[in-house]
């Protein structure tokens, strides 16, 4: 399956009356041109309208639940249009077996290992030292001790947008 087929983008006025929808996006939430927009991708539109501070520009959304399933989203607000991006994530315990499998390979411990699993899950490290029941700075020594044997993309800055 290519991007052009998983990738949902659907463009709004500034009213959130629909003017586009790609193919991805009529197979999600049906034909909504001409209409206002309620649908899923606007209860995270709502977030950015809440914070006063925030108008135009964007804001990316990882791994998020939008009416059962995980997504990453894009929206951005150029000041005239909305443009809704919607990716798909890959749910499926193959992925977490190749995860798994990349990480066992750059030689990660098991502590390490299931740490950076929930790092590329979205969790905070706040939510992930809560969950492991370790404080933040034996957290901060093993995604640190992580980092070091991951390839530089793997960085924070390139995991956690």
């Amino acid at each position: 399956m290519n991007l052009g087929a998983k990738l949902g983008v659907c463009i709004k006025s500034q009213n959130k009356e629909v003017l586009f929808q790609n193919e991805c996006s009529l197979q999600t939430c049906g034909n909504m041109t001409g209409q206002v927009c309620s649908k899923a991708c606007m209860s995270l539109y709502r977030e950015v309208e809440e914070c006063s501070a925030i108008s135009e520009g964007m804001r990316l959304f990882k791994n998020v639940d939008v009416d059962g399933h995980k997504v990453d989203a894009m929206i951005v607000n150029d000041g005239s249009q909305v443009i809704t991006f919607m990716y798909p994530l890959d749910t499926d315990q193959d992925k977490f077996a190749k995860q798994e499998e990349f990480f066992i390979s750059r030689g990660l411990t098991r502590s390490e290992l299931r740490i950076m699993q929930m790092v590329l899950q979205g969790m905070t490290n706040a939510q992930i030292a809560e969950k492991l029941f370790i404080s933040k700075a034996t957290l901060k020594t093993h995604l640190n001790n992580a980092y070091k044997k991951l390839p530089a993309s793997m960085r924070p800055s390139q995991i956690r947008a």
